[in-house]
């Protein structure tokens, strides 16, 4: 939700409440009270839905392709199950992938970046690993030494915002910030 949906509510509250002060001197005043409330709450839930969709990641539940393999060595992370990973996209000539790590039981994301042209130890691939914590939250967000910047999205995730900021789609879930 945004501060849109908010202020929607907000509004709708209010004008619910002035309905059950208007409705008070009427004989049937609490009766009136409990049948808005419950209409005001009954709209919100048909309107809203649930609060925040457990996020996820579509791209993780498709089948192993070639182009998802993974040739940088990952180990210093620790735990980063290269077998999950699945490729986003290039940018600047480096391989983009997103991959699983498990710790205590806990499945977090990894955003794995295999250098293609970049100078750096040849072999060597960064990652930036976190939990998604909500569907409207980015889950992970990477930068190099130069200020570019990689955000990587679960589905749910409204991208408008990221977009008009400047950011540029590189595939569903992963964006590159302005150069």
């Amino acid at each position: 939700m945004n501060i849109i949906d908010y202020l929607i509510m907000a509004i709708f509250l209010a004008v619910a409440l002035l309905v059950a002060f208007a409705v008070h001197k009427h004989r049937n005043a609490r009766r009136a009270t409990l049948v808005l409330a419950a209409l005001g709450a009954g709209l919100a839930v048909f309107q809203y839905g649930q609060w925040d969709p457990a996020p996820r990641l579509k791209v993780l539940d498709r089948a192993a392709a070639a182009e998802d393999a993974v040739t940088a060595d990952y180990s210093l992370y620790g735990g980063i199950n290269t077998d999950s990973a699945r490729y986003l996209g290039t940018r600047a000539g480096s391989k983009i992938f997103v991959a699983t790590r498990d710790v205590h039981d806990e499945e977090i994301i990894c955003l794995l970046v295999e250098p293609g042209d970049a100078p750096g130890p040849p072999g060597a691939g960064c990652a930036g690993c976190a939990g998604m914590i909500s569907a409207s939250d980015p889950i992970v967000t990477l930068s190099d030494q130069a200020g570019r910047e990689l955000t990587l999205v679960p589905d749910q995730y409204d991208t408008n915002e990221l977009q008009a900021a400047g950011w540029t789609k590189i595939s569903d879930n992963l964006f590159r910030g302005r150069q």
